[in-house]
């Protein structure tokens, strides 16, 4: 499979957030090393991405907001006005990044979305699917950096 290999360290990145908690701040992804951390890459145009969303808002309300990981959805290619009002529209109450020039994306060889990285607290890859997010890949992904549903 293309992309960071698991095992490997995730590619560092500073991020604004345009969308979700946070909006006008910026995430550091080594700032949040000592916790799992799931990078999801999607957009607005993506359909499978918009089904995606409610289940990811819903696991990260239910487990993500309790500290457990960190949950970030990063975006290439929307205007940043956009992504407010797609989170604002979806409820969504995790940080929507915005990666201008697609530099993050390129990093983690992002060539399909939604894809999505789990990522230990030690900032290693355990996790990466290039689909839409299951019940069965979500439990894999989160189990894969210590976390059980």
């Amino acid at each position: 499979m293309a992309g960071v290999a698991i095992g490997t360290a995730a590619p560092e990145f500073i991020l604004p957030i345009y969308g979700g908690s946070g909006i006008g701040g910026a995430v550091n992804l080594r700032a949040l090393r000592g916790h799992p951390v799931i990078l999801n890459f999607w957009s607005e145009s993506c359909d499978p991405c918009r089904t995606e969303i409610p289940y990811l808002e819903r696991i990260y309300s239910h487990y993500g907001a309790q500290g457990k990981f960190a949950l970030l959805g990063i975006n290439q290619a929307d205007p940043k006005d956009d992504i407010a009002r797609f989170g604002a529209s979806y409820n969504v109450t995790y940080p929507l990044l915005f990666d201008k020039g697609g530099t993050t994306n390129a990093n983690y060889v992002v060539t399909a979305i939604p894809t999505t990285y789990f990522i230990d607290s030690s900032g290693i890859v355990r996790s990466v699917f290039v689909e839409p997010l299951t019940p069965q890949t979500m439990r894999q992904g989160l189990s894969s950096v210590g976390i059980s549903m």
